[in-house]
């Protein structure tokens, strides 16, 4: 019978306490924090409907999780602490972390279209952001309707509310490149709530070196609270860990080669992505035939990040930069997602193909190892001793054939750039005739 699980921070600076109230979950899953900075997930069985402070204990250092404090404050931490294994008394000696410097203007966008409650959540967490320098903004991607306006203008009113009628996600992610105020430039999604440390974290990463020009963070799940979220996660969620990591690609013969890095997945997610706004005028634009809105249905975040790496700059990861993300709740949904995860990975793959003809054939050989590496987690999921669901990945395999889509985006985006004009061009209220478009699935 399945049972969902619950989730919970635990800040090890503040001690522990029995969690009460549990009946019906499974296992209890805990961010454990230090100074608000996330170090590791912990998994504990739920007792008579509750888990106690000797249980969280004994599975925050049984579990290593406290380790890749070794990550951020190894500074801090004595020798002998850093030579042998941690205990938690270690840490709690850690002192709170300052990091003075530059707080320059940042632009937050939330691309929305249609998902009303979703967004009032995403911007009410936006409100309790821990930095002084916003300037949020709402775009509102070929609205149904002027449900989202509303909520925008009446119960926000410090935010900016921009209309976008041309269809598509990245269409929405490049009117905020020409409405940005700010030196960078951070995406999130309507589905997702954000931290309050969460751009205090990316601009950190940013000051602390100039040659970076994307910076991606970690997802976390919202809830487990259905059988599909947590085959999601089972599937490999949105999570990419907790040690930071900078990504550059290296030069041969005069040139950037990409190759290893063009499975860009494990970079990070669109949901939890920022750029420096110059970046932009150097590298082009997001492409607007890829993700969600067009029949691609994603794509849009991997392809930025490898042409990122592709022209030379740095990308890191950051997991102080930390987001919560709605998962789908039901399996038809789940299912959909993952689809258009096969649809969207070709699809990266054909646009950068044709944009960078030195990496055709890389991509090519990258594109047989996925499949075949789908193909065989396919076929020990069939064996019963896998976590991963065969429906789910016959899904993505079955997605990434649809070879034709990347094109058919294009010949749209083309339209719409005839009627809307080009990224670069701003639409102006009058001229922004909301289209009934309903390309988006």
């Amino acid at each position: 019978m399945f049972k969902p699980i619950k989730l919970i921070d635990i800040e090890l600076s503040r001690p522990l306490v029995t969690i009460e109230g549990l009946y019906g979950y499974e296992l209890l899953q805990a961010l454990v924090r230090l100074h608000n900075t996330p170090i590791g997930f912990i998994k504990v069985p739920v007792i008579n409907g509750r888990c106690t402070p000797t249980d969280l204990r004994r599975a925050i250092q049984k579990q290593k999780t406290i380790d890749n404090a070794h990550h951020f404050f190894s500074d801090d931490l004595s020798a002998s602490a850093i030579t042998e294994n941690l205990r938690i008394n270690d840490l709690l000696k850690v002192p709170p972390p300052v990091y003075p410097g530059p707080q320059p203007l940042v632009t937050v966008a939330v691309c929305t279209r249609d998902r009303t409650e979703d967004l009032r959540q995403c911007l009410d967490s936006l409100n309790d952001l821990d930095y002084p320098a916003l300037d949020i903004l709402v775009i509102d991607n070929a609205p149904r309707n002027d449900d989202t306006e509303q909520l925008a203008r009446t119960t926000f009113p410090g935010i900016r509310y921009v209309l976008e009628p041309r269809p598509g996600l990245d269409w929405a992610r490049n009117r905020a490149i020409t409405e940005a105020r700010g030196e960078i430039i951070a995406y999130t999604d309507d589905d997702v709530v954000v931290d309050p440390g969460w751009v205090k974290a990316l601009v950190e990463t940013f000051n602390q070196n100039d040659s970076v020009m994307a910076v991606t963070g970690l997802v976390v799940p919202y809830e487990l609270e259905t059988e599909a979220q947590i085959l999601f996660e089972r599937h490999g969620g949105f999570g990419r860990g907790f040690v930071y990591k900078e990504y550059r690609a290296k030069k041969k013969n005069g040139k950037v080669k990409a190759l290893h890095h063009s499975s860009v997945g494990r970079f990070g997610t669109g949901a939890n992505m920022a750029f420096r706004s110059s970046l932009f005028h150097k590298i082009g634009y997001f492409d607007p035939a890829l993700d969600v809105g067009t029949v691609t249905n994603g794509g849009g975040d991997l392809e930025m990040f490898f042409r990122v790496l592709k022209e030379g700059y740095t990308l890191c990861y950051e997991p102080r930069a930390l987001v919560r993300h709605k998962h789908r709740r039901n399996y038809h949904q789940l299912r959909e997602q993952l689809t258009n995860w096969g649809t969207g990975f070709i699809s990266y793959f054909m646009r950068s193909a044709l944009a960078y003809p030195d990496e055709r054939f890389a991509f090519f050989r990258v594109w047989l190892w996925w499949l075949m590496r789908k193909i065989r987690l396919l076929l020990i999921s069939f064996t019963g001793s896998s976590r991963f669901s065969p429906d789910l990945l016959l899904a993505e395999i079955c997605g990434s054939f649809l070879l034709g889509r990347y094109p058919k985006a294009r010949r749209t985006a083309a339209k719409i750039a005839q009627i809307f004009g080009s990224a670069t061009q701003v639409v102006s209220p009058k001229e922004a005739c909301v289209t009934k478009d309903d390309s988006r699935t």
